[in-house]
């Protein structure tokens, strides 16, 4: 494992890592799909306290672009907070990136070529994931994480496992834990 302080960059997958692996099926609005989604507040404090750090955020996931509605809103509502609509000049923080239908070798692909455009690197990078279509991008990164309900083959692969399930805080055990690696206390942290 890397020192966590040269992590620039991070990834999470959606469902199983920021949603509960859950679906529920037959619902629709006006014939088409819909697929909410659950998830906890914990967890998108947890992304504040990366992006604090100055960790660059961006989630891949294999759903579909049909599905993914709940996760483009989640990725809206943190993009829209005050220290996300500061330029980075002003303290402020870098937008999240979502690329979906994106799975197993798409999803380390994806992530390369973002990592491309931002001028880093897979050993500067962290991922969270929790099943088979995430083991070539945790295999690939610098610190590998994965929540509690992960499949226990995935979480073997891993530096570090959440004490929490997806969708439960999780995400925000991975946001405590690089606070704590840095040596930063959270109430220092800037937010708005």
């Amino acid at each position: 494992m890397n020192n966590l302080k040269q992590i620039r960059f991070f990834v999470f997958d959606s469902d199983g890592v920021l949603f509960p692996n859950i679906v529920w099926e037959g619902v629709s609005i006006e014939g088409a799909p819909f697929r909410p989604k659950l998830r906890s507040y914990y967890d998108g404090q947890g992304i504040s306290l990366m992006r604090a750090l100055g960790i660059k955020i961006c989630i891949i996931t294999n759903a579909a672009e049909s599905h993914a509605a709940g996760i483009r809103g989640f990725v809206e509502k943190l993009n829209s907070l005050p220290s996300a609509r500061k330029s980075e000049h002003e303290g402020g923080w870098s937008p999240i990136q979502l690329f979906e239908g994106r799975g197993g070798r798409r999803k380390l692909e994806t992530l390369q070529g973002w990592l491309q455009e931002q001028g880093g690197t897979l050993e500067e990078s962290g991922a969270m994931g929790d099943d088979l279509v995430d083991v070539p991008m945790l295999k690939a990164v610098g610190f590998a994480a994965a929540p509690a309900s992960a499949e226990q083959a995935i979480k073997d692969i891993c530096h570090f496992v959440s004490e929490r399930n997806a969708g439960e805080g999780a995400v925000r055990d991975v946001g405590n834990f690089f606070v704590a690696q840095h040596g930063k206390n959270p109430f220092e942290l800037p937010f708005d």
